[in-house]
């Protein structure tokens, strides 16, 4: 934290620091200091949003920071004894206000721990004054100094009014062959050791289709996908510290629905059926689970449009919903240790891994995927529209909800084929359509409660 304005050299392995040091900083007198060890905690959360914003949120001491990747410039720091897990947990600040706009609701993760060993030197002049700081670092898995280091730096630390003595001995540390350390080293290298990849994870991903391919290709692509997200979220659930972990996993299941719904006849009719019915019963497992979180996170605004006054006498409707909340998480994890979910995931994967029938099952299965991504995409554009045009200020609830699974599927069949029409284009649509689906969103989720 106090290296903001440094340089940092690597070091070769087995790297005799020492005599380095009193070698490079002839005519100075080197005053050695205590050792320094501390613990050095990175977070994110589980879908990588603050490596997507190319941030950083570190822990040091009792201080927790935020800067850029690839910066050593601190944007925000705060004292805190523990560190929180959602953001309106954080002191009021510049901080939380940034992180909120990020994160939104998700849980912040410890993602990886390192300990840093610090060894300071002073580089003194013939009046004795303090004119160039050095950091001799070393960075592990463990406390254990027998440990191997991940890494080794020399930090050189400009002193205020004395900055040619530190270009002086930036000059011979470079004439001895240490070269600046350009990339941000310990973030990268620390994750790595935790097994741990910056953005592996995403629900969106970059699918990338020919727009030749056949059509039934095309959508196993896209399935595949999804298997992949439900899989990584469903080993995530039982741990139950996100709720947004349990949001993530329905949406890929209900987009797997859907591509199975709307990306009409790529498969035999029986299998799609099939799968079809399985994919409504893991979605369903979660129904009421998601109505209660959806109630519980904006706990805090509902209060809020109560009097003062009344504000306690509502708290024990929402101890009743905690309570449901438990009941329907084990609801939940009962369903994802069945027999019948671990059967529709074995059928599933084994016919995902099979290769096209020759000759082809179903009408559509060797169609170019850009001419059926357009005939689909229009259609249910129309259907969009249609069932848009029935709606009045009389109109009953369930209209607005049959135009919201309209919009749903729509939506899921654009995004789905996004890399076969130009990207600009295609997210602006996205995006207007986001607006539409998050209105009817908000009224269903009011509906409901």
């Amino acid at each position: 934290q106090a290296m903001v304005d440094s340089t940092q050299f690597n070091l070769p392995d087995d790297f005799d620091i020492e005599p380095f040091i009193h070698a490079s900083s002839d005519p100075y007198r080197v005053n050695k200091e205590r050792v320094k060890v501390e613990t050095i905690r990175i977070y994110d959360t589980l879908d990588w949003r603050l490596f997507n914003k190319s941030l950083v949120l570190y822990s040091c001491a009792d201080k927790l920071c935020l800067r850029k990747l690839s910066k050593r410039e601190i944007l925000h720091s705060v004292s805190i004894p523990s560190i929180p897990v959602f953001t309106w947990e954080f002191p009021s600040g510049k901080m939380k206000e940034q992180l909120a706009a990020v994160i939104g609701v998700r849980a912040l993760l410890k993602l990886a721990e390192v300990h840093s060993r610090s060894l300071p030197y002073r580089l003194l002049d013939r009046e004795g004054k303090t004119v160039v700081r050095l950091v001799y670092e070393e960075i592990r898995l463990s406390r254990n100094r027998n440990a191997p280091a991940l890494a080794a730096h020399l930090w050189l630390l400009p002193v205020k009014g004395y900055s040619k003595h530190s270009q002086k001995i930036a000059l011979k540390f470079e004439q001895a062959g240490l070269k600046v350390n350009a990339e941000d080293d310990l973030y990268f290298r620390g994750l790595k050791a935790a097994d741990k990849t910056p953005g592996s994870y995403s629900t969106k991903g970059a699918l990338q289709l020919d727009p030749h391919m056949r059509a039934d290709e095309a959508a196993k692509v896209i399935l595949r996908f999804l298997l992949r997200v439900i899989q990584f979220n469903a080993a995530n659930i039982e741990k139950d510290i996100d709720t947004e972990v349990i949001h993530d996993f329905r949406v890929a299941v209900r987009r797997t629905r859907a591509a199975l719904g709307q990306i009409r006849s790529v498969f035999p009719a029986k299998t799609t059926e099939r799968f079809k019915e399985d994919f409504a019963f893991v979605g369903k497992l979660t129904n009421e689970l998601r109505d209660l979180d959806v109630c519980l996170l904006k706990e805090d605004a509902y209060k809020a449009k109560v009097a003062p006054v009344l504000r306690n006498d509502i708290e024990p409707l929402f101890d009743y919903l905690r309570k449901k909340r438990s009941e329907a998480f084990q609801k939940v994890i009962r369903g994802l240790k069945s027999k019948r979910y671990a059967t529709t995931f074995k059928d599933w994967e084994t016919f995902l891994d099979t290769p096209p029938q020759e000759p082809p099952a179903a009408a559509n299965a060797e169609v170019p995927a850009i001419t059926l991504a357009r005939k689909r995409i229009f259609k249910k554009y129309r259907s969009v529209v249609e069932a848009g045009n029935l709606i009045s200020e009389s109109a009953d609830d369930r209209m607005l909800h049959v135009l919201r699974i309209h919009c749903k599927k729509l939506r899921y069949l654009m995004e789905f084929f996004t890399s076969l029409f130009h990207p600009e284009t295609m997210n602006r649509l996205i995006e207007q359509l986001k607006k539409l689906q998050d209105n009817l969103g908000d009224f269903n989720d009011l509906r409901v409660q």
